[in-house]
């Protein structure tokens, strides 16, 4: 009958397993946050299984065999937090979100002046962030623009902007999308052509 131990040791000591051996027997693992099987002492050819503890991940097999030599392959595996780290702050920015347990996302902001360059929503997916930490650039400032025209002035009015965000909404409410309005002017911009050949 397989006997199984666990083992509950400090980070600290190590991120893998620690030994201690007997003669004509292959070290006996200790797998930190996580338990292996074992028939007692474990001989030549014998195979431990591992497993991890609730919210811990194997990394690396889940098994291993003693050698003639008395040391085991594959290499034993650790068990990394399933929940990550703090995830790090881009210069000129910050992030919204206090959960760093599995599962949870984070939302990146930058600074005024500054645009993200990166992944903005990142998630933590086993122990490790979706995405690497985003950078926040600085806005290059433009030269001042030529004075504009009269219809320049007014595609930037406030009416036109509020008349574009009605008409936005109004096919939104329909069910539309932009694809639709573009292939639905295709479709008219083709009609008038075909009317004014001869």
């Amino acid at each position: 009958m397989a006997k199984t131990f666990s083992a509950t040791l400090s980070l600290a000591l190590s991120d893998h397993c620690l030994f201690s051996s007997s003669a004509g027997h292959c070290p006996d693992p200790v797998l930190v946050n996580g338990e292996f099987s074992s028939l007692g002492p474990v001989n030549v050819n014998d195979k431990i299984t591992f497993k991890c503890n609730e919210d811990y991940i194997l990394k690396g097999s889940n098994w291993s065999q003693c050698l003639e030599d008395h040391t085991w392959m594959p290499p034993f595996p650790i068990c990394k937090s399933r929940h990550c780290g703090h995830p790090g702050y881009p210069a000129h920015g910050c992030f919204k979100g206090e959960d760093f347990t599995s599962g949870s996302t984070i939302t990146y902001y930058c600074q005024e002046k500054y645009h993200l360059v990166g992944t903005r929503d990142q998630q933590c997916v086993d122990g490790e962030w979706s995405s690497p930490l985003p950078v926040c650039e600085l806005i290059q400032e433009a030269s001042k623009p030529a004075p504009q025209t009269e219809c320049e002035k007014a595609l930037e009015s406030e009416e036109l902007c509020k008349a574009i965000k009605s008409y936005m909404q109004r096919l939104q409410e329909n069910g539309l999308t932009m694809e639709d309005l573009k292939y639905s002017l295709e479709m008219k911009k083709a009609e008038l052509k075909a009317k004014m050949l001869p």
